[in-house]
């Protein structure tokens, strides 16, 4: 449904770094929150798409929690060092939800993707319902990329049946509401590609540049495998479906699964 733009209550939240030990379930009052989402186009023409852009009528997607407009600060609270944070105070509040994700099953909490800058890209946000009222995180840990910036903005994505994994540093499950943090390397997130999840869903694999890193994210656990240049590469360019079972198979060790070669 397409709404006109026209005056609104609204609401700046200031996000908070994001830690799992939140309770994502909290049903304010014994009530369901009521989150609703609508489309809207403005009745003014602006100019869109720098010089080889055209007039356009602006459209955006607005989240209302109740009756009021949700809307972002960019500047997100408690970071322990200004110059890991990339929200600069001056730039303006967020309000455009690309997309939203309910995590749990009562929908008292979702996940959102907001557009950035150009310099930035995608951010997401974690809202939940609390007693206390609405609560906004964002989802990017602290980081320090060195080099390129290719791993520094990842995204959301769908790797099992009830498992959501953001940025490769968090996992969602959205059938307990529940969330965990992916161990890192080091103070950087995983530079390196999803290649598949356990047979019990609890250990996530990636394929770097020259290892197999795997975590077991209920426990923090994490197993590597090297893995040389040349077999990396053989591996990359031969990926199916079944990848990366044409070259390992799964073990347990102390309890936990981890993807081991195949001899």
């Amino acid at each position: 449904m397409i709404i006109f733009s026209s005056c609104r209550h609204e609401k700046v939240y200031q996000a908070a770094l994001f830690d799992v030990k939140v309770n994502l379930n909290e049903v304010p009052n014994g009530k369901k929150p009521i989150f609703s989402e609508r489309h809207l186009k403005s009745r003014e023409q602006k100019w869109v798409g720098g010089i080889f852009g055209s007039k356009q009528f602006p459209e955006w997607n607005e989240v209302l929690y109740d009756s009021t407009v949700i809307r972002i600060d960019p500047q997100v609270a408690s970071v322990s060092d200004t110059e890991l944070s990339a929200y600069p105070s001056r730039e303006r509040s967020q309000y455009n939800f690309d997309d939203l994700t309910y995590i749990n099953p009562a929908k008292t909490s979702f996940i959102a993707r907001i557009s950035g800058p150009y310099n930035i890209g995608n951010r997401f946000y974690l809202f939940t319902a609390q007693k206390s009222g609405l609560k906004v995180y964002s989802i990017d840990r602290p980081t320090v990329i060195e080099g390129d910036r290719e791993w520094e903005h990842r995204d959301m994505l769908k790797i099992g049946p009830d498992l959501l994994m953001v940025d490769n540093d968090y996992v969602f499950n959205q059938r307990t509401g529940k969330a965990y943090e992916i161990t890192r390397p080091g103070k950087d997130r995983i530079r390196g590609e999803f290649a598949a999840l356990s047979p019990d869903q609890q250990t996530i694999a990636f394929t770097t540049n020259e290892q197999l890193y795997q975590c077991h994210y209920p426990s923090g656990k994490v197993y590597i495998e090297l893995i040389d240049d040349q077999k990396l590469s053989k591996m990359v360019n031969n990926k199916t479906k079944e990848w990366p079972y044409n070259y390992f198979s799964w073990i347990t060790v102390d309890g936990k699964m981890f993807l081991h070669p195949i001899i």
